[in-house]
């Protein structure tokens, strides 16, 4: 079995590639303004997870994490859809002790790719 942490830490927090192609074929101005959305509509998703977590709502955490998951796919945050399709699994089994563990690796890979996004938004 791989060790998720493991190799969660080695993805990249974004896939620069699949941003740039974006802008190829979208335009700097629509991409730009598709990430604004993205930022809002995660922490927007990451508030639900979080009271879903703490209403021990396993149900509602795993459809939260299906949409992160879908989300941070579609604009290449590699790290936090790897730690959602986690999470989603380990909610879907109701395991706790990886719930807890997943969401905190999640949290900070989330807090990393909104300031990596932030920055190339500024840029």
């Amino acid at each position: 079995m791989i060790n998720w942490q493991a190799l969660q830490a080695q993805l990249p927090v974004l896939d620069n590639y699949q941003l740039q192609r974006m802008e190829q074929e979208l335009s700097l101005p629509v991409t730009e303004r598709l990430l604004h959305l993205f930022l809002v509509d995660t922490q927007q998703l990451a508030e639900r997870l979080q009271q879903a977590y703490q209403q021990d709502d396993f149900i509602d955490m795993a459809a939260q994490c299906h949409s992160l998951k879908s989300a941070c796919g579609s604009y290449g945050a590699l790290r936090c859809q790897y730690l959602s399709e986690k999470l989603e699994a380990s909610c879907m089994q109701q395991d706790q002790a990886s719930i807890r563990l997943q969401l905190h690796a999640w949290q900070n890979a989330l807090e990393a790719t909104l300031i990596a996004l932030q920055q190339r938004l500024a840029d």
